[in-house]
């Protein structure tokens, strides 16, 4: 079997989901040009998770969990009826045997509103993964190095985050960028198309970034996907753009 897809998508304002944009418009393109036959199952891993030690969901049927407030009522009837993978679940323990099984989780809205636009009729099944807050970056690295072998076995992995995430420098015009959010987005561009991995790692060491970054949980998922990019293989910008300041809305895919 042909190595899946990697795909990475800022998910925005839950709003989005409702909305017609550039982002959504990419994401239904990216859906017809997968060979879905060809996808056992999505391992998904957003920012919104963050666990003590690597859990992993294990319900048969994912709850769609709507976690924000303050929006519109329609946004809350809006429901994705996952269902989970075994065979994956399986998997990602064989690799990593000090996985904790999480009844308890579904989808939160950072994953399932990206999984929508992809996978509309929510036929796959789906498993996600949270964001261990006790590690550093090599040991995230690391395991996703471990885990890159699912593509190899059609599972397609999902990263839901943003390279520059700041609410506290939010501006409500959206079309305004932050000189330091260019920046910082652009450095952090130009490693990625490098595959320059030391300097994303070290990204405290590149300017701007405790404005760029103020929390690691919604740069994080970066140095995911770049362990999971398999030698020789190039990762791709198919959407790019900053909003309200400080948020990046990139689509970046390799395949």
């Amino acid at each position: 079997m042909k190595k899946t897809s990697l795909i990475y998508v800022d998910h925005g304002s839950p709003m989005r989901i409702l909305e017609s944009n550039p982002i959504n418009e990419k994401l239904s393109l990216i859906w017809k040009s997968l060979e879905k036959s060809d996808i056992k199952a999505i391992l998904i891993v957003s920012a919104h998770w963050i666990t003590r030690w690597t859990h992993i969901t294990t319900n048969t049927d994912l709850e769609t969990i709507h976690d924000f407030y303050g929006f519109r009522d329609d946004l809350y009837d809006l429901n994705y009826p996952a269902k989970t993978s075994v065979f994956l679940i399986d998997e990602v323990k064989k690799i990593l045997p000090f996985v904790i099984e999480d009844s308890t989780y579904g989808l939160d809205h950072w994953a399932w509103t990206v999984l929508k636009k992809l996978f509309p009729d929510s036929q796959i099944p789906v498993v996600q993964m949270s964001i261990d807050s006790s590690l550093d970056s090599k040991d995230y690295f690391e395991i996703w190095k471990k885990l890159s072998i699912l593509r190899e076995k059609g599972i397609l992995i999902i990263w839901s985050w943003s390279i520059v995430h700041n609410l506290r420098d939010f501006s409500w015009e959206e079309n305004i960028i932050y000189p330091w959010a260019r920046d910082f987005d652009e450095k952090i561009k130009k490693s990625i198309l490098e595959n320059d991995f030391e300097t994303i790692v070290n990204y405290e060491n590149i300017e701007n970034y405790k404005k760029s970054v103020p929390s690691f949980d919604h740069f994080v998922p970066l140095l995911y996907i770049l362990w999971a990019t398999l030698k020789d293989e190039k990762l791709t910008y198919i959407y790019e753009n900053i909003s309200n300041g400080s948020l990046t809305n990139n689509i970046i895919i390799s395949k």
